[in-house]
């Protein structure tokens, strides 16, 4: 087993996803020595794609949440060279949803716009709509902090600055924060609508997220960049690089060392032990404390997060490459969902509806004149972890549910069957592989009402020296709580090295 010391100042890093690299981007910035040690051969953990005969398959982005410089968020996306290289789009149509009997649903980006065509659908509904839209409308224009700052006058007067606005907002905030999303959807009273915006988001969600989420959309900071996921995450990578980080990829972390109840370094599983002074880690939660750390540092709030929470579902990811450009749609960035006539059965659950994405907006992803689609449904973890111990199994049952989805979508887009070039399944173990992501959740934590309204710890009781960052310590997941908790753990290593925290 060979040893490795780091100079004064060196931090480890546990994760190459945009947590892990953002941490890294700021510990450079701040003088700190950084290794970033990643399981996967690529950066940007879930934030990724794939190619398959010419096609994109894109696993992450479908809008970016500070897209635009008004947006408190974009600063940071600046840090850390995400942002500078990309064309935004902002489409008009966010969702679009198809019913059993012809109805369509669209969710507009434009809230005056939303509101006259929800009630249209369903003027029984009227009241509760103009209810929701004008949260949306009140929302809109918040700029919520993201970076605070140690000078006590500076941040008087930024508090200051917000108070009236955040005044509007607090009880639209109070309003819909301890709400989730079945409740959300059950106030409709025309079936349809009550439907559709049952499987819009996840029932379990606090409708806060999707207040917001118009509202931010309708303010035009949050587009979609064209090129999605990889190019970005590969453009945070160059910008840690440029900064003087190492990254050592397919190096996975089997333990974090502990002296003295102080993290000092890591056990790779290659065998060689490499040691720093602060051991951060942008890896899996659960993994990190129950794992690496071998549950030791824990107290009754993290026991009762892992315990109580709910992580994203984890995804079966079907990619499709098609000799069709599409061009009689809409261009729809949120998802695009088509009821089935004849239910999909998937790990055991009737899926009754398909989710898709369909990229005639994105050129990058596909050859010309042709169109790269996905189709993204949630499900059950335990049933594919049982079948992939059956290759034969798990590779039919693949087949099986690619053959099916194609066949669905042929009889909502005729001739679709026959134009198909391209499959591609991704199942909860391929995420798991990649990512290490426990229960292969795509994105951490459910913002549910309770997790929306707790903080989650970035420190262990009585571990000194180790921080956590990245969608295990923020519920909500998605880009922000990467670069956020990365942001602010280096600010507390600054304040705490004496160090004067700086960004660009």
């Amino acid at each position: 087993m060979s040893s490795q010391t780091q100079s004064s100042r060196s931090v480890i890093i546990i994760g190459a996803g945009i947590a892990g690299l953002s941490t890294g981007i700021y510990a450079r910035l701040n003088g700190y020595h950084t290794k970033i040690f990643e399981m996967h051969s690529l950066p940007g953990g879930l934030m990724t794609a794939w190619k398959r005969k010419g096609y994109t398959i894109d696993g992450c982005i479908h809008w970016l949440t500070g897209s635009e410089p008004s947006s408190n968020f974009y600063p940071m996306w600046a840090d850390i060279g995400l942002i500078q290289k990309r064309e935004i789009i902002y489409p008009d149509v966010f969702n679009h949803i198809e019913g059993p009997n012809g109805e369509e649903l669209n969710i507009y980006r434009d809230v005056n716009r939303l509101e006259k065509h929800l009630i249209e659908l369903a003027p029984e509904d009227a009241d509760f709509i103009k209810s929701f839209c004008g949260s949306v409308r009140a929302c809109s224009g918040f700029n919520p902090p993201v970076e605070s700052s140690d000078n006590p006058l500076i941040k008087f007067f930024n508090n200051l600055r917000g108070l009236p606005k955040m005044l509007t907002v607090l009880p639209h905030l109070i309003r819909w924060t301890n709400m989730p999303m079945r409740e959300f959807s059950s106030r409709f009273k025309n079936p349809f609508l009550a439907e559709a915006m049952k499987n819009l988001w996840m029932p379990e969600m606090s409708a806060t997220t999707f207040i917001f989420t118009l509202a931010w959309l309708n303010d035009k900071t949050a587009g979609y960049p064209l090129g999605g996921s990889l190019p970005m995450a590969q453009d945070v990578e160059a910008r840690y690089r440029q900064l003087g980080g190492e990254i050592e990829y397919n190096c996975r972390v089997k333990k974090i060392l502990v002296e003295n109840n102080s993290a000092v370094g890591v056990l790779l599983e290659d065998g060689r032990e490499v040691r720093a002074d602060t051991i951060i880690s942008a890896a899996d939660g659960h993994a990190t404390i129950f794992d690496m750390l071998e549950g030791r540092y824990l107290d009754d709030k993290i026991r009762m997060v892992y315990r109580d929470y709910t992580p994203f579902p984890p995804l079966l990811l079907i990619g499709l490459g098609v000799n069709r450009t599409f061009n009689e749609l809409p261009a729809v960035n949120g998802g695009f969902n088509i009821y089935l006539d004849k239910a999909l059965e998937i790990a055991g659950e009737k899926i009754s509806h398909l989710d898709c994405m369909i990229y005639n907006f994105d050129p990058n992803l596909a050859p010309e004149g042709k169109t790269a689609l996905t189709v993204m449904v949630g499900t059950k973890y335990n049933y594919w972890k049982e079948i992939s111990a059956e290759p034969e199994l798990y590779e039919s049952e693949k087949k099986r549910i690619a053959i099916e989805t194609i066949q669905r979508l042929n009889g909502r887009f005729p001739g679709l069957s026959d134009q198909v070039e391209m499959v591609d399944v991704a199942t909860p173990m391929t995420f798991e592989r990649y990512t290490g992501n426990w229960q292969a959740s795509f994105e951490g934590w459910l913002p549910t009402p309770q997790a929306v309204r707790a903080s989650i710890p970035m420190i262990l009781p009585g571990l000194n020296h180790f921080y956590m960052v990245g969608h295990w310590v923020q519920a909500g997941g998605g880009l922000p709580s990467g670069i956020m908790t990365g942001h602010d753990v280096v600010k507390q290593m600054c304040k705490r090295d004496g160090i004067s925290f700086k960004t660009r």
